[in-house]
């Protein structure tokens, strides 16, 4: 945790000389034009890939990038990110060697993860 302080106090510093008044301006309101919903992997950070700022994008992640009917949180998310926030556009966004759907198409029991997975597991077989 000491290295994870650390490491912000030095992202903070540095994005402070680089505008000085980013934090400023970012604590009166976001509005991204884009809701992005990705996978959880920790290789694949969604601001970073696509170059935008913090409140440039907004965010919602899951396992396998999945967007499921029934899952309340990603569908709050969306309502927010379209009602609120007026984003422009979103973007489900996979990616090579994901985890997630590797577990959902092997015949493999994985435990709790292939309740979150069997919706990709109906698509594959």
């Amino acid at each position: 945790m000491k290295k994870l302080f650390e490491n912000n106090r030095r992202w903070a510093a540095k994005i402070t000389e680089d505008d000085p008044e980013f934090f400023e301006r970012l604590s009166h309101q976001q509005s991204p034009e884009y809701l992005w919903i990705g996978c959880s992997d920790s290789r694949v950070p969604s601001n970073q890939i696509v170059d935008l700022l913090p409140g440039e994008i907004f965010v919602h992640r899951n396992v396998a990038n999945l967007v499921i009917h029934t899952d309340l949180n990603c569908l709050s998310v969306i309502q927010y990110a379209v009602e609120v926030l007026k984003v422009r556009h979103i973007i489900v966004c996979g990616h090579y060697g994901c985890g997630g759907v590797e577990t959902a198409i092997n015949e493999r029991p994985s435990g709790l993860i292939d309740n979150w997975l069997m919706h990709i597991k109906d698509l594959y077989h």
